[in-house]
C-alpha cells in the first residue's frame, strides 16, 4: 500500500537522478583538474579515460587514447578545419610511436606551449651505448619528415639514471647524456633540419622523471627528449612579418605594419 504524501510535503528526491548527478559533477571536476594542469601526460590522461569509459561507458567516442591510430595517415582535414600545425603533427608523431607508447617506452607531454615527446634511451641505443641503434634510425627519420615542414625549434635533451656507465671509456653520465643528446642532434641535422632550430643538453641523472629504485624506474629515467617550442615558432612568425616591407597588401587590402622603435631608419 503506497504512503500518502501529506499537503505541504515536498515529494522525494529521485534517488537514481541524483546518483547520476553526484557521479556527473565528480567526472566533471576530475577533467577540470586533468586539463588544468601545466603539464599534460596524454598517456597517463589516456589510460585515465579508459579506466572511466570502462567503468561507467558513458564516454565512447569522446576521446581516442594513444597507440590506438593506425599508421600515419593523420591530416588537418581528419581533425577539423580549424586544427592548428602542432595539432596535426603531434596526431602524426602519437601515431608514429603507438606501440611504444603502449609500454611506456615513449610518452608525450604537453607544456606551456611545447610538446615534448619522450623517447626511453632502449628505444635509440643499445645498451651504455651512445651510438643510435639501427633500430631507432626508422623512428627518427620519420619525425623528421613530419616536422620538418613547419621549421619547429626542437631543443635534444639527454638524461641517464643514477647508475654510472658499465661500458670502460664512456665517462660518466654526463657525458652519456650529451653524447646521446648530440647524436640524436646530428642525426636530425642530416635529415634535413635547420642546425639554427636545432640545439643539444645533457642533464645526465640530474633530472629524473621518478625514483630510481628500480630497474623498471631507472629505465624511464633513461632517455631522450624532443622539446618541440612551438611558442618559440609563433613569435619567430611574428618576427618575420615586422621584418617586412611596412606596407604590404593582402586579399584586396592593404595593411601598415608600425614601425618597432630602434635606430633611426631601422625596422626591427
Amino acid at each position: 500500500m503506497a504512503a500518502k504524501r501529506l499537503k505541504g510535503e515536498s515529494p522525494r528526491p529521485d534517488s537514481t537522478m541524483l546518483l547520476f548527478t553526484s557521479i556527473s559533477l565528480i567526472l566533471l571536476t576530475f577533467f577540470i583538474m586533468m586539463t588544468a594542469k601545466a603539464n599534460f601526460d596524454e598517456t597517463r590522461y589516456g589510460q585515465a579515460v579508459r579506466s572511466v569509459n570502462e567503468t561507467f561507458g558513458i564516454m565512447a567516442g569522446a576521446f581516442v587514447p594513444d597507440g590506438e591510430a593506425e599508421g600515419l595517415a593523420v591530416n588537418q582535414a581528419s581533425l577539423g578545419a580549424k586544427a592548428r600545425v602542432e595539432d596535426v603533427e603531434m596526431a602524426q608523431v602519437r601515431a608514429l610511436l603507438a606501440p611504444n607508447l603502449q609500454d611506456d617506452r615513449a610518452r608525450i607531454v604537453h607544456s606551456k606551449g611545447q610538446r615534448i615527446v619522450i623517447l626511453s634511451s632502449g628505444l635509440l641505443f643499445n645498451g651504455d651505448s651512445t651510438e643510435l641503434s639501427p633500430e631507432s634510425e626508422a623512428t627518427l627519420k620519420a619525425f623528421a619528415r613530419i616536422v620538418k615542414p613547419s621549421e619547429i625549434p626542437i631543443s635534444v635533451e639527454g638524461h641517464t639514471d643514477n647508475l654510472p656507465p658499465q661500458t670502460e671509456g664512456l665517462g660518466d653520465n654526463w657525458d652519456v647524456s650529451v653524447e646521446r643528446a648530440l647524436a640524436v642532434l646530428r642525426f636530425l641535422s642530416d635529415e634535413g633540419l635547420p642546425l639554427t632550430l636545432l640545439s643539444a643538453y645533457g642533464y645526465g641523472g640530474e633530472k629524473p622523471m621518478v625514483a630510481n629504485n628500480s630497474p623498471a624506474n631507472r629505465a624511464k629515467n633513461n632517455r631522450v627528449e624532443l622539446v618541440l617550442d612551438y611558442s618559440a615558432q609563433n613569435e619567430g612568425a611574428i618576427r618575420r612579418l615586422e621584418g617586412q616591407e611596412t606596407l604590404f597588401d593582402f586579399g584586396g587590402f592593404e595593411f601598415i605594419l608600425p614601425r618597432r622603435p630602434g635606430a633611426e631608419g631601422e625596422v626591427y
